[in-house]
Order: structure tokens, then sequence, then C-alpha cells
């Protein structure tokens, strides 16, 4: 997805994480959180949308989540306001997925530097240098040039 597509969609989570390497926002078929997102709820690929966790327009594993709640009951635009953080549910993030784990360091990031400044340098971190395509969280080489990306994880469970 190139930069200009995203500007109608919203990467930034209210948790820390970068929904613009999300499979399920890139809409990545292959992805095996994609397969995983659409066997759970028994959907095809073509009915699986998402805007980003700030949209009304939610994957389903999205739809129902206590972080995003919290943020929104509480009137923040981001964890990172909130005098709470790290709470709880934000600390053990990594345990359940290991994107989760840079979540705690976005925040302080973006507390610290503010939103414009965190999407510029998530973007460099998920785009392959060599040809600009977007990766996605469990992907480590460009699946369009063939470079190892900047960033991506070991997929520990599926």
């Amino acid at each position: 997805m190139e930069k200009e597509n995203m500007a109608s969609r919203n990467p930034e989570a209210f948790c820390g994480l970068y929904s613009g390497a999300c499979p399920v926002y890139l809409k990545r078929d292959h992805d095996w959180i994609v397969k995983k997102v659409l066997e759970e709820h028994g959907m095809a690929l073509e009915d699986l949308h998402c805007d980003g966790c700030r949209t009304d327009v939610l994957s389903p594993s999205c739809q129902h989540c206590a972080t995003r709640d919290c943020a929104k009951r509480k009137g923040l635009d981001s964890c990172s306001q909130c005098s709470e953080m790290p709470c709880e549910g934000i600390s053990g993030f990594g345990k359940v997925r290991p994107h989760g784990v840079e979540v705690v360091g976005n925040l302080m990031f973006l507390r610290d530097n503010g939103s414009e400044a965190w999407l510029a340098a998530q973007d460099a971190q998920w785009r392959c240098n060599s040809c600009g395509r977007v990766g996605s969280w469990y992907e480590r080489t460009c699946e369009q040039c063939g470079a190892q990306l900047p960033a991506g994880y070991e997929a520990k469970s599926t």
C-alpha cells in the first residue's frame, strides 16, 4: 500500500501499535493473521475491512478491544496521554503476539514527540528501503523485491 492510499485511513492505534503494518489493515491475504481472522469469523477476504483503530471500520478481531474502549471512555487520543500508562493491559500486550512488545516504547515516543513524528518513524521502520513497499508485522523479507525489511517479527505461534 503506498503512502497516498494510507492518507484516507488512520494507522495510529490507541495502544501504540502501528496499524500501517498490520496484515489485516494492509489486506495481505496470504498472511497467517489474515487467514486466522477470516477463519475465526467465518468471513471471505472481500468482506474483511479495516481502516484503523481510530475509525469505525475495524477488523472483527479489534471490534471489542478493551484498550481501545478504555482510551475512548477516558476521552484520550492515545494511551500515551493516560496517567496510568503503562497499565497492566498495555504492559502485557507483548505476551499475546510478538508485535505487541513495542507498544510501551511506542507510547513513550508518542508522549515525548507527538503523533506526526511517531507516524513518520513508524512509516520508515516498516517500509522497504529498496523498493518502498510497506512490510507487515511478520514479514522479514520484502515480497516485492526480496530485500531484508528494516522490521518484522518471528511468528511464535499461529
